[in-house]
């Protein structure tokens, strides 16, 4: 995934970007051989350091494996910029409203509800 950027070119982490730390080639790529002898301690340290392990058949990556914590919060930050695009698609076509406009709706709606529970 590509970093965001702000309007000014400026590039922003987001948080799929702390979902998988940086590989370290020297630890996180293993033969098939390799992982298959090791798969437990393979599963740990995935556990424990949060990076993904790659794995190479002949030489070449071919998969990897990783923590399903990570991959759950990988997969909910992708949805969350996919929102994020859309909404930002929809605002460059001039279908946003302005802050103060939100606001007035969300004081009116917040009145209604304390009136209908009676506060």
């Amino acid at each position: 995934m590509q970093a965001a950027k702000e309007k000014t070119g400026k590039l922003i982490r987001t948080r799929a970007h702390r979902a998988f730390p940086t590989p370290r080639l020297s630890e996180d790529v293993i033969s098939f051989s390799e992982c298959r002898n090791n798969l437990a301690a393979c599963l740990k340290r995935t556990a424990e350091t949060h990076r993904l392990i790659f794995i190479t058949q002949n030489g070449r990556p071919t998969s990897f494996i990783g923590n399903i914590e990570d991959w759950d919060e990988f997969v909910e930050t992708q949805e969350l910029m996919e929102d994020v695009r859309a909404a930002e698609a929809e605002l460059d076509e001039g279908k946003g409203i302005p802050h103060t406009e939100l606001m007035r709706q969300v004081e009116a709606e917040g009145k209604l509800m304390r009136r209908e529970l009676g506060l």
